[in-house]
């Protein structure tokens, strides 16, 4: 349950992002659902002030989950659209799952069977037909420039954010390692925004931009990234990511047929049903 809430939450994003693209940078963006996500869960953790106690040794783990996770991932993401078209984002967005299995098998030695592989691939095939349009042209077509690089800098940040909460979610609740990561991803914020008028943004911010962003701090990065690190505890960071970028394109592609009256096409159900297929041999446990 935790993956599919996740996919639902980070889907719900890109529907609220749309709304805050002519008020806000996306930078500002960040910063700001990151701020109410750490009010948040600063309020839920009130009650718990163990859960405020991190380990001496483990201060740069959660230094790097918030350089990575909430500050690289967005950073060179947001970046790269700058130099290459959103299809090609998408496209080598989708290779994050792959990507997370193969680091987590060098790094920290996850194993996967061959059956849970073949999934993986089944549903990464899937989100390729989806992003594509089913057009194989748009991969044998792809120009690969310094944009492309930048997105695969930005699934590289994710993977080592997967990676390293891996390592410590035994230690740590989930809820603790959200908050204080994203404690420390405002903080970097804070200085990549300084030169972007940020109070100009917030003075002339709209109401739909409000909403937008309360959604994006509370449901998206507040219990998006906390159902996340969940999944990881539970499935590994392979599987979970398996998971939640196969399904995070669907989600969308149905949130906005329901929003912006966006068709569902032929190919959608295609794709559905491979990455339905995938998901279940890669969760498949011996």
């Amino acid at each position: 349950m935790n993956p599919l809430l996740t996919g639902l939450a980070f889907s719900g994003s890109f529907v609220a992002a749309k709304y805050t693209t002519s008020d806000l940078t996306p930078l500002v963006t960040t910063l700001l659902r990151y701020v109410i996500a750490v009010i948040f869960f600063g309020i839920i953790m009130a009650t718990k002030r163990d859960n405020f106690r991190i380990k001496p040794r483990h201060l740069l783990a959660f230094v790097a989950l918030g350089l990575t996770g909430i500050v690289g991932y967005h950073y060179f993401f947001f970046t790269s659209l700058h130099y290459t078209r959103v299809a090609n984002t998408a496209i080598i967005n989708g290779l994050s799952p792959i990507i997370t299995g193969i680091m987590a098998a060098l790094f920290i030695r996850e194993r996967l069977s061959t059956t849970n592989w073949a999934g993986i691939i089944i549903a990464f095939a899937g989100v390729m037909i989806l992003v594509t349009k089913g057009s194989a042209s748009s991969i044998t077509g792809m120009e690969f420039n310094r944009g492309d690089l930048l997105m695969l800098i930005a699934v590289v940040c994710w993977a080592v954010y997967s990676l390293i909460v891996k390592r410590i979610v035994e230690q740590y609740s989930a809820l603790t390692i959200t908050f204080i990561s994203a404690l420390f991803g405002v903080l970097a914020l804070m200085f990549l925004v300084i030169p972007e008028n940020l109070s100009d943004q917030v003075r002339t911010i709209s109401t739909e931009s409000i909403l937008s962003v309360l959604y994006m701090g509370v449901i998206a990065s507040g219990l998006g990234y906390l159902f996340y690190n969940l999944s990881i505890k539970q499935l590994g960071p392979t599987r979970t990511s398996g998971f939640v970028y196969s399904t995070v394109p669907l989600l969308t592609a149905l949130l906005a047929f329901l929003f912006f009256s966006e068709p569902v096409t032929v190919t959608m159900l295609i794709s559905a049903v491979l990455v339905i297929a995938g998901l279940q041999l890669a969760l498949r446990q011996k």
